[in-house]
Order: C-alpha cells, then sequence, then structure tokens
C-alpha cells in the first residue's frame, strides 16, 4: 500500500485500529462517571455522611509543622 512494505503497513494499520478501539472502549467505560459524583457537593467541604471530607478526617493536622 503506498509503496510501503506490507509489514509497515501491518503496523500502521494495527496502531491506528488499537487506537480506536481503545478510545472507543475507554468512552463506554467513562461515560456514566458524573453519576459516581452526583452525591459529592463541590460547594462544600463539609464531611459527608461517612464523616469523611474531600482529604479525609484522619489526615487533619498530620504533616503540619
Amino acid at each position: 500500500m503506498f509503496g510501503l512494505p506490507m509489514s509497515t503497513t501491518l503496523i500502521m494499520g494495527g496502531v491506528m485500529l488499537f487506537w480506536v478501539v481503545y478510545t472507543i472502549v475507554f468512552y463506554v467505560r467513562t461515560k456514566d462517571w458524573t453519576l459516581e459524583d452526583a452525591d459529592y457537593d463541590a460547594s462544600s467541604d463539609d464531611p459527608g455522611t461517612d464523616g469523611h471530607g474531600p482529604l479525609g478526617t484522619a489526615a487533619s493536622g498530620e504533616g503540619t509543622r
């Protein structure tokens, strides 16, 4: 194809096919990520119902000097 060796054509075609399949799989698996974050209110940093804030309350005060 286009004067290239068959191995080069197959490698380039394989890379393009892999990228298209990878993109489709990524899109299908991540299209509902907003549903996972529906219970998180970004306007408030208060701990949620589980008692952990965005960084967790267990780590508060640790690592400060």
